[in-house]
């Protein structure tokens, strides 16, 4: 049947504020006015099903193919669109906590940092992150803008994640896992929707979504999006930050029937703004009043994108799979505030901070083709892969500065993986590898060996070898970065305190290049169901990472690395003394060593059809190198103390009947600990604890109503604190949301 028109709307309405939401409003105006079509049935409740369906379910990113969770030679985790629902998280890092061995912790209002088994930092540069198989890591920061990554929530199939390397088959940066957000098919939304969230803090959300079908067969999906939110209390103080934000995002997925195969395509654009505090190391004449060698600035933060993706898959004669996949991504991301160090490191001495727009832009061009056949015992899955990026990186002279902010660069890689079964239904061989040409780092090989042991159908042992690496980009080894001025009273004798600056300064050595970091990962699982009504799932591990990108002093020791000492001692008879400093010079390398290692323990019980209780446990120890070099000491302690050792999970999900629902969640974490601007010394995240709940109602097929508290037993409580950039400290407040869903 033909699409419907909108219907005409006669109430006024208050005048949209910029040409996007104006294009945002009038798409969302379309979609409430859309003819509406009979309601969806009800979405299948996890409640409802046994153990044994729980853990049937399919995911695609290990292998690349449709498989059960039990029959994963990995460290897999599924999170469904039911969980999701009944979880009440408002956004995808939210929702990741639910998985055993992610770490995961919020930096402000809108921003969060997601790792997989250590390495947690604003942008995470070892996880690899996907949306229907489309790569969202950005180049340009190395890592995931989480702000900027987002969709309906009620769209949203299903969340795979592989913890535990993945580059055999997603290639280069999948070092330490890989996630999956899988959305639903355009068929599986048909009909209206409206789902609306509002909070303390300022939020407020809305979501339409419109899903109908073709002329010529098939279905689409139209939907929009937008939310805004306050800032979040500062650690220091408790009064509300300036981290306030808010979001836009317009998307369309058409799914046309086509013969002898399944097509898709999807356009998405988005629009962000938010605002932090950034804090640069400054010389001490253009410090902020209290901060002493740092400079505390409102910056404005804007990002912008839009992608288009098509994908193709079909079965040859000869029973042959194929799927091919392309798209085009653009972004960008600019702040504008003051920003500069003072010095002549990177500027004219004396020049204080000055308002710049800084950040970049980049265009991904993506095309990926796999086959997968069957040959007796062998189950081989094949593919190539082509991506062009082209990036605009526009830094301003202090306290970055990158002399070609201008590049492309292309990557061209193929893969391999095949599974043997050596024993029917008992035992299988899994062998592949990645190959790549990467655009900075030059060739690198990625193979992995796996094996499956399955002694009963109630019992899976699993165990893995794999060698990985991530390319850094271009900003972290080829930049100049002042990434810290301090007292030079605490490195040279005889100078009063608080007269003169010490700036800390990385830069490239002449004719560097980008090295890949390096991974070898061995890794054990064991998966039990001990019983109609409880599982088990466990994983254990051993990492060790060489060339990982760091810095070094130039020199033996700090006093090899003065640079302008005696100038800046001079400067100081003849000049106001607060206005000089001298530099303790760094240069980037890749001479980082670290080891890690941990295990994930999961419990997942099921004592009725009304009643489902999981429970998780996470343990990891991150041990590096330490050379005495106090620079790249510095770095490895970073790395050992921002991701907690130990982590708790306890999820209730009960059903009352008559459509009501109570869900609970407790979450407790252990200490951190994070080297902040001008600190010499860590700053110590405690302990926490949480406590999230949900009471909703199914009043009827169409219509869910919802109540939920988050961080319930405290006001406030610090996750973690952004180091790079630098930026204020904020907490995450416990707050109240109603919520409601209305399928029409």
């Amino acid at each position: 049947m033909k699409i419907s028109r909108p219907r005409p709307i006669r109430t006024p309405s208050p005048r949209p504020r910029s040409r996007w939401q104006a294009t945002l409003y009038v798409a969302m105006t379309c979609v409430a006015g859309l003819h509406s079509v009979p309601a969806l049935a009800e979405e299948s409740n996890l409640l409802d099903l046994s153990l044994e369906e729980l853990v049937d379910y399919r995911l695609t990113s290990m292998s690349r193919k449709e498989q059960r969770v039990v029959d994963t030679a990995a460290a897999a985790y599924v999170i469904t669109g039911e969980e999701l629902r009944r979880s009440g998280a408002l956004s995808i890092p939210e929702a990741l906590r639910m998985v055993p061995g992610l770490n995961v912790a919020q930096i402000s209002r809108d921003s969060w940092a997601v790792s997989s088994r250590g390495f947690l930092e604003r942008f995470s540069s070892k996880l690899l992150v996907l949306v229907d198989g489309r790569s969202i890591y950005s180049p340009m920061f190395s890592g995931v803008l989480w702000e900027s990554q987002d969709t309906l929530m009620e769209d949203i199939e299903r969340i795979e994640v592989i913890r535990g390397p993945g580059a055999a088959l997603w290639g280069t940066n999948a070092m330490n896992g890989v996630i999956n957000i899988v959305t639903r098919k355009a068929k599986a939304t048909q009909g209206s929707m409206l789902s609306s969230q509002a909070g303390q803090g300022g939020y407020g959300a809305l979501a339409l979504r419109r899903g109908g079908e073709l002329d010529g067969g098939g279905h689409y999906r139209l939907y929009a999006k937008t939310d805004t939110m306050n800032g979040s209390p500062e650690t220091a103080t408790g009064l509300t930050g300036i981290d306030g934000a808010g979001h836009q995002r317009l998307g369309l997925l058409i799914e046309p029937s086509v013969d002898g195969g399944e097509f898709s395509l999807k356009a998405e654009a988005y629009r962000l703004r938010s605002q932090s505090m950034y804090l640069t190391p400054t010389v001490l004449a253009f410090s902020s009043p209290g901060t002493p060698f740092q400079s505390a600035n409102a910056e404005r933060k804007t990002g912008e994108g839009a992608l288009l993706q098509g994908r193709y898959s079909w079965r040859s004669a000869d029973g042959a799979q194929s799927v091919l996949q392309g798209s085009i991504d653009r972004e960008s991301l600019f702040h504008q505030g003051l920003l500069g160090s003072g010095s002549g490191a990177l500027r004219p001495m004396g020049v204080a901070p000055t308002a710049t727009r800084f950040g970049g832009e980049k265009t991904d061009l993506d095309i990926d083709y796999q086959r997968r056949q069957v040959w007796g015992a062998h189950d081989v899955i094949w593919g190539l892969a082509l991506r062009r990026t082209v990036d605009d990186l526009r830094l301003p002279s202090g306290p970055y500065l990158l002399l070609d902010g201008h590049d492309a660069r292309t990557n061209y890689s193929a893969f391999i993986h095949d599974e043997v079964t050596w024993i029917p239904d008992r035992l299988k061989l899994i062998w592949g590898s990645k190959f790549e040409r990467d655009g900075l780092t030059g060739a690198n090989l990625q193979p992995n060996l796996r094996m499956l042991w399955t002694p009963n159908s109630n019992e899976t042992v699993w165990a893995a070898l794999s060698r990985s690496v991530r390319s850094p980009r271009r900003i972290e080894s080829l930049a100049t970065i002042d990434i810290a001025a301090l007292d030079a009273a605490s490195f040279v004798p005889g100078v009063p305190p608080q007269a003169l600056t010490t700036l800390i300064q990385m830069a490239p050595r002449p004719g560097a290049s980008v090295m890949a970091e390096k991974a070898l990962s061995l890794e054990a699982g064991w998966r039990k169901q001990l019983g109609p009504q409880l599982a088990f799932d466990s994983a254990v591990y051993v990492n060790n990472y060489t060339d990982l990108r760091g810095g070094r002093l130039v020199g033996a020791s700090t006093a090899q690395s003065v640079s302008g000492l005696y100038e800046a001692l001079a400067c100081m008879m003849v000049s106001p003394p607060k206005s000089c400093y001298f530099t303790l010079q760094g240069y980037n390398t890749n001479q980082g060593s670290i080891r890690t290692w941990g295990g994930e323990f999961a419990l997942d019980w099921h004592p009725n059809s009304q009643w489902r209780v999981q429970g998780a446990y996470a343990y990891l120890n991150v041990k590096g190198v330490h050379t005495g070099d106090w620079i790249g000491d510095m770095q490895v302690k970073a790395y050992e103390g921002a991701t907690p050792n130990h982590q708790f999970s306890l999820r209730s999900n009960y059903s009352f009947g008559q459509g009501f629902n109570l869900d609970l969640w407790a979450r407790h974490v252990s200490q951190t600990s994070h080297y902040a601007l001008n600190a010499l010394e860590p700053v110590v995240i405690k302990p926490y604890a949480t406590l999230d709940a949900r009471l909703a109602w199914q009043v009827d097929r169409q219509l869910e109503l919802a109540v939920m508290g988050k961080n319930l037993l405290t006001n406030r409580h610090a996750e973690f604190i952004d180091t790079l950039p630098y930026t204020r400290a904020y907490d995450v407040p416990r707050t109240l949301f109603i919520t409601a869903l209305w399928r029409f």
